[in-house]
């Protein structure tokens, strides 16, 4: 699509159903609408770093859908730092076999990437340098990844001060500002995703997920955690007879919906100050926040999303 206005795309993180950005990416591939610069947090940094970085959008599609469990597990490694459950190096590994050693300054499209200084809590956007340290900073989850010490600072999830930034996106010289969000609060209900010609329904999921990745990750978790003389209080030990007919979540879940909440009420917030022109929201409240295996479903919801906001991008782009 020929237009001589310029378009920016801010990201927000969400884990797993951040993989819905793919699908939004791919959509505008194949409608020839053109990104000029991207924005991104927490998983959406990833993402919008190797498609900035010159990625074909099908090869991504490719490797979304093949990354299962054991792919997940082995970049996701408990290490049980003093900072953090997980150190992260295998993530910067594995995105540095998809785009190489590159500098934000070397990419196709403008990028930046939010992170937050946890001394301090300031926004920190990264503009410069490594591109594979920008978004390692970008995705560290407190409590579960380290914090990145990045130029004398230690940096963590973006999403706790920007989840979604279309501010960031808006001072890079751009008309037009496209966010996606995905940091909806998991709803237990059923969801129904038409993928092409098929009909898949998926099953009813709890509103705090246990899966096997977080469940062995927690197990492992818990084990250290009690090596060490620590204690954490038993669900089924609660006076109130009823709790112990409920599943308790695990710490993993804990933690990660616990930051979820947050970035969610931190998020309405944000869109009121820097609203965006075009807000493409998928349906990926079926997901929970680290079931990377569901990428079918996420990327085709992010096509979805997106073409239901076509007839409004191409009044922007007139």
């Amino acid at each position: 699509m020929k237009t001589g206005k310029k378009i920016g795309l801010a990201l927000g993180g969400g884990g797993a159903r951040a993989l819905a950005h793919i699908g939004v990416l791919k959509f505008f591939s194949e409608n020839r609408i053109p990104i000029h610069a991207i924005a991104g947090t927490s998983m959406g940094a990833l993402i919008g770093a190797v498609y900035a970085a010159g990625l074909p959008v099908e090869q991504m599609v490719e490797i979304a859908n093949n990354t299962d469990w054991k792919l997940t597990a082995k970049m996701m490694m408990p290490t049980l730092a003093r900072t953090g459950f997980i150190e992260g190096t295998r993530i910067q590994e594995f995105i540095k076999t998809l785009v190489g050693d590159l500098n934000i300054d070397d990419l196709k499209i403008p990028f930046a990437a939010v992170a937050t200084d946890v001394m301090t809590g300031e926004e920190i956007i990264i503009q410069q340098g490594s591109l594979t340290k920008a978004v390692r900073a970008s995705i560290s989850i407190p409590a579960i990844f380290t914090p990145f010490c990045y130029r004398n600072k230690f940096l963590v999830d973006g999403g706790l001060v920007n989840p979604v930034p279309t501010n960031v996106v808006r001072n890079m010289r751009v008309d037009i500002v496209i966010a996606v969000n995905v940091t909806h609060i998991i709803q237990p209900r059923v969801k129904k995703i038409k993928l092409k010609n098929e009909q898949k329904e998926l099953p009813e999921e709890s509103a705090i997920n246990s899966n096997i990745l977080n469940r062995d990750l927690s197990k492992y978790i818990q084990e250290k955690i009690d090596k060490l003389g620590f204690r954490i209080a038993n669900n089924e030990k609660d006076e109130n007879q009823q709790s112990k007919k409920l599943p308790g979540p695990n710490i993993i879940d804990t933690i990660l919906q616990t930051i979820h909440i947050m970035e969610n009420e931190i998020l309405q917030l944000k869109l009121q100050q820097s609203p965006p022109d075009v807000l493409i929201e998928p349906i990926v409240d079926f997901v929970s926040l680290l079931e990377f295996h569901k990428a079918k479903e996420l990327i085709w919801a992010g096509e979805v999303a997106a073409a239901e906001n076509m007839t409004l991008i191409e009044k922007l782009l007139k």
